[in-house]
């Protein structure tokens, strides 16, 4: 399920990065800089998200603690 996550969310890069640079004249500097600002935005989120679905605490406190 988690491979399939990533799958989804790389398709989604490539799509997004293939849409913008469709739509930008000339590829750089304005493509060039797209494709950074969405590959950080990319690595950011799967760290984040990798962190999230690692953390046993989380996990507990959800389960665990009324609310």
């Amino acid at each position: 399920m988690e491979k399939l996550g990533y799958i989804l969310i790389g398709l989604f890069y490539l799509l997004g990065s293939y849409l913008t640079l469709k739509e930008i004249e000339q590829f750089y500097p304005e493509g060039l800089l797209v494709i950074l600002i969405y590959s950080g935005l990319l690595v950011l989120f799967v760290k984040v998200l990798k962190e999230r679905l690692n953390n046993k605490d989380d996990d507990y406190y959800s389960k665990e603690i009324d609310q």
